[in-house]
């Protein structure tokens, strides 16, 4: 069964007038008991307002019917609806004729105004009825004394006038017919019918405000405020009751709204500070064909747009562009690797800075990517740059962003940098021991402050950014040569990781083997996929791994192009391997003899030997000529004689281009 649908009280109406306009409001408000709830009341002026005023401020009234100057003034003093019994051009020229029967020495006196009607009535019939006017009480007392005494015998005027000429022994006919106030109680009827539809509206409207966290002010086409939310209340600290009156820019001058309205133009998504907080304002033009009526300004807590925004990104299951592994791509099972996962895994619990070490090709990006997945950060940007893939002045812009107009060719608009892109997230910076002199104070400014200064920028952006670096090099000894920053170095080694070199994990090799090996035949879209051959299996044991997994990636994708589903005898297999990989079997090494790295006691004194040329340890007058020297060793191959200089073929080249 539905519930009882409930019927909304009557309008409250209170009719006021005078003598015979009460009367004529008795004779004919029975006929209205059903559709209002009427109340005749005898009082005027400044009595009726103050009765009227009370009732109103304790919502028992809804609309007000009155007639001439009390009608007009109820009008001035009061804030319900008043509205007034108005006389028509025919009740005047019935009222005159039911007056010239009674005398010929009659006048008419009126509130505010005469009917055009009346004069060409009078002149139609050469009548001499004077007509004249009043605003107040005292007016309408004056007029009637004086046409006593000019030796008028009727007056014909509204209910007051009438009262006054009887009093005063003249004869009063009445103005109002029965149907003008009939009219006028049927408009108070329907005046109150639409003041309820619309304080249910504006209820419905305020009620929905009155929930909003957004703040929301509206204000008329004086910029005076006509709404004032809870949440407004809390933003500018002050209440509804009030704000409301008042004009918006005496409250907030920083937040007003007279140059939207002038312009016609919305205003979105300003940034303000109110205080200690940082608000995003909205300004919005009311607008309709008559022009501008006003404007509606909104605030929004920046913090609380960051919080909806972390929480819609949460909830989303896949990761976000950047992030391709988790730490359990990490593969290996042995101690080394171990260790690793599960140091990485507390790193990635806390918002500090993480040095990565390890030769290339280990995994360090896997590891940075697996780290910010496992971070509270994970719903954010993982973005991740290599600091020796660009020259200086692009690395720039690419990691801090430009203002429009910064440099000849810069975006219209200017273009946000890394460490805003990453906001909230991770910022990877690969080799970043490669990263030239002036960048590294810039990063170091950023780490310590905690904001951006885009390049050609006077405002310094906030950014909320876990920073994971990574290198290859030697940072304490590019620190002592003085080609890296030792506060830079401090700031970015708090956290510190080392990633194990293939060689140093052996028992790991079997299964990255066969992970890789599965993923090339994937990729080349292998229909039947094998094992990895074992003939291939062991010979892939032998081998020393100084490219680390990368190399091992390139060989198995190798070995899948090779087999790419035949089956081959153990010796044909290794027989066409040693033409596809040679440096699998001693030979064709893409390394120089001296620096091949083995895990017997003689490749360990390679190692060392190989370590002794590294870069950093060279002066930097003399470092031309130290990499001249190693390229003529390794025979022209730049790639070999980067790994032995300890540096990235970026590098090689630029600094043998500024030579």
């Amino acid at each position: 069964m539905s519930p009882p649908v409930s019927t909304p009280a009557r309008p409250r109406i209170w009719a006021i007038g005078i003598s015979r306009l009460a009367r004529a409001f008795a004779d004919l408000i029975p006929a209205y008991a059903s559709r209002a709830e009427f109340r005749i009341v005898g009082k005027g002026y400044e009595a009726a307002a103050s009765a009227v005023a009370r009732e109103a401020r304790e919502g028992r009234l809804d609309v007000v019917v009155a007639g001439g100057s009390n009608g007009a003034y109820l009008r001035q003093h009061v804030d319900v609806p008043v509205v007034l019994v108005k006389v028509t051009g025919f009740d005047v020229m019935s009222a005159l004729a039911t007056a010239r029967r009674i005398s010929s020495k009659v006048a008419l006196v009126t509130h505010a105004s005469t009917y055009a009607e009346v004069d060409e009535f009078v002149r139609a019939f050469s009548l001499s009825i004077p007509a004249y006017t009043y605003l107040t009480e005292d007016d309408a007392v004056a007029r009637v004394k004086a046409l006593k005494q000019e030796g008028v015998q009727v007056v014909v005027g509204p209910g007051l006038v009438t009262d006054l000429a009887d009093r005063f022994g003249l004869t009063g006919v009445f103005l109002y017919s029965g149907n003008s106030v009939r009219m006028a109680l049927e408009d108070a009827i329907e005046a109150a019918r639409l003041r309820r539809i619309e304080a249910v509206r504006r209820d419905y409207v305020n009620t929905i405000l009155a929930h909003l966290n957004e703040g929301v002010a509206a204000v008329d086409a004086e910029g005076r405020i006509q709404s004032f939310n809870p949440a407004m209340e809390r933003f500018l600290g002050t209440t509804a009751a009030a704000a409301v009156g008042r004009k918006l820019q005496t409250l907030a001058p920083n937040l007003a709204l007279e140059g939207v309205m002038q312009s016609g133009n919305k205003e979105l998504e300003a940034i303000h500070k109110l205080g200690d907080k940082m608000v995003v304002v909205n300004r919005i033009p009311i607008t309709s064909e008559a022009g501008t009526t006003g404007a509606v300004l909104t605030i929004q807590d920046a913090s609380a747009i960051q919080r909806v925004d972390r929480n819609l990104r949460s909830r989303s299951r896949t990761r976000p562009a950047g992030v391709r592994y988790s730490l359990d791509d990490l593969a290996g099972t042995s101690a080394a690797m171990t260790e690793l996962r599960e140091l990485a895994r507390r790193y990635a619990a806390v918002d500090s800075t993480v040095l990565v070490g390890g030769e290339s090709g280990t995994g360090k990006e896997v590891l940075a990517q697996g780290m910010h997945d496992a971070s509270p950060r994970r719903a954010f940007p993982f973005v991740a740059v290599n600091c020796a893939a660009f020259p200086e002045a692009l690395l720039e812009s690419e990691l801090f962003g430009y203002e429009e107009g910064a440099f000849t060719g810069a975006r219209r608009g200017g273009k946000a940098g890394l460490f805003e892109s990453a906001h909230n997230g991770t910022l990877f910076l690969d080799e970043v021991g490669d990263m030239p002199p002036a960048l590294q104070t810039r990063l170091l400014r950023v780490l310590q402050e905690k904001q951006v200064l885009p390049i050609g920028g006077l405002e310094a952006v906030p950014v909320n950014v876990r920073v994971i670096a990574a290198t290859h090099r030697d940072l304490p000894a590019l620190v002592r040569v003085g080609t890296f920053r030792q506060d830079l170095y401090y700031r970015l080694n708090i956290l510190r990781i080392e990633m194990p070199p293939l060689r140093e994990r052996a028992e790991d090799l079997p299964e990255l083997a066969d992970l890789l090996y599965r993923r090339a035949q994937e990729r080349l879209a292998i229909e039947r996929p094998q094992r990895l051959p074992a003939a291939a299996r062991a010979q892939l044991a032998r081998y020393d791994w100084p490219g680390n997994i990368r190399e091992l990636e390139n060989v198995t994708e190798r070995i899948a192009v090779l087999v790419a589903g035949r089956r081959m005898e153990a010796d044909e297999m290794l027989r066409e391997l040693q033409a596809a990989a040679p440096e699998l079997f001693g030979g064709g090494s893409s390394l120089p003899q001296d620096v091949v790295i083995a895990s017997t006691p003689a490749g360990k004194g390679a190692r060392q030997r190989g370590a002794g040329r590294l870069l950093a340890g060279v002066a930097q007058a003399s470092e031309v000529e130290h990499i001249r020297r190693v390229l003529e060793e390794c025979g022209g191959d730049r790639m070999a004689a980067c790994h032995v200089l300890g540096i990235s073929p970026t590098t090689l080249w630029r600094r043998l281009k500024a030579a």
